[in-house]
């Protein structure tokens, strides 16, 4: 017997918990960028996917601030600098993801509270943070709103950013960059309060092949 969700029923709140729970794993975006007084701010986004190649973009959905229906801190400092990083979040930062979360109040840094570093990054001014194995340094190239303004769990600004530096530390890539995904740990985000780490364990490997070859080994029509 099925249980039917209508979100046409349901507020907004609870449609939005739904995909969370069934949009799952998500890849976290650990964002930083400086704020306007050059603090560093550091904030995890799991609404957030690759997009294409040339450019290459991706896309982070940004909301509201729970406690004062504001804009998030990452989305007003990278609409002003016009850049930001995203730190894949890996292993490392296991026990600090729910910290950096926290909305503090303006003019403090998640970095007085996490066990984070940040260092220059390459081509933007938004800093890279220490102990990710892997960063993307990112351009603003679009931002769209969609939602109903001032909604809770309503009104959202997806910031399309172009990447334009990859750093990758040497122990989880190889010259050719092709990515050693056991030995980069990747967590993802499942629905609340749950998390996941991407082990050798944990992980599959499935072929692709194109179609004629999949024809050619008797799988398929002729």
């Amino acid at each position: 017997m099925s249980r039917v969700f209508d979100p046409a029923e349901q507020p907004a709140a609870k449609c939005q918990g739904m995909l969370s729970q069934l949009v799952a794993p998500r890849p976290i975006a650990m964002i930083s960028t400086y704020d306007a007084d050059g603090r560093p701010n550091v904030a995890p986004y799991s609404y957030y996917m690759p997009v294409t190649g040339r450019p290459m973009l991706v896309a982070v959905t940004m909301g509201l601030r729970e406690s004062d229906g504001g804009l998030k801190h990452s989305y007003e400092n990278a609409l002003r600098t016009r850049d930001f990083v995203i730190n894949v979040t890996t292993d490392a930062f296991h026990d600090d993801i729910e910290t950096a979360a926290i909305e503090f109040p303006r003019g403090v840094s998640e970095l007085d509270v996490v066990p984070w570093s940040v260092m220059p990054s390459r081509k933007v001014s938004a800093p890279s943070i220490v102990e990710a194995p892997a960063h993307m340094e990112c351009r603003v190239h679009k931002v769209v709103d969609l939602g109903e303004p001032g909604g809770e769990c309503s009104e959202v600004h997806v910031m399309f950013g172009e990447v334009v530096c990859v750093t990758l530390d040497e122990r989880v890539c190889d010259a050719d960059f092709r990515v050693d995904l056991a030995a980069l740990q990747l967590v993802g985000r499942m629905g609340f309060p749950w998390f996941t780490t991407a082990t050798r364990d944990s992980m599959f490997e499935l072929p692709r092949i194109p179609y004629h070859e999949f024809v050619r080994l008797g799988k398929g029509p002729e």
